[in-house]
């Protein structure tokens, strides 16, 4: 074999290596930046936070979270309620449960739901 065949070789099967699935690495700003997303998504789909503020634990690390339903292939779920401004400091009620799944990057809102509950509402009437 020649010196430059084997270069090339080399090369291809380095090439190869790289693009491989199992060398692919899961971006560490992803998490966070779901979180984020979802937050954000929520309370501009419930009247922005003059009139909606999510459950403070949308505002925490997204690691060992009690809003992430599930995080797998499909990206990020998030389960979690909202309600008026202070309603969590407050002791007030949740107006509002949500579910908001963002992409696996972190980078976009594959679905949202958000339903009224308590009093006052149409138990199980989606908002949006």
């Amino acid at each position: 074999m020649h010196l430059a065949s084997l270069a090339w070789l080399s090369l291809m099967s380095g090439g190869l290596m790289l693009t491989s699935p199992a060398m692919a690495q899961e971006d560490p700003l992803a998490p966070k930046r779901a979180i984020n997303l979802a937050r954000s998504s929520a309370a501009a789909a419930n009247g922005g936070l003059r009139l909606y503020h999510p459950a403070s634990c949308m505002f925490k690390n997204p690691t060992d979270n009690p809003c992430l339903a599930q995080q797998d292939a499909n990206g990020f779920e998030f389960k979690f309620q909202g309600g008026p401004p202070g309603w969590e400091v407050l002791g007030l009620p949740a107006t509002v449960e949500s579910m908001v799944l963002v992409s696996p990057d972190g980078k976009s809102v594959i679905q949202e739901q958000h339903q009224a509950i308590g009093a006052g509402s149409n138990e199980g009437e989606f908002l949006n």
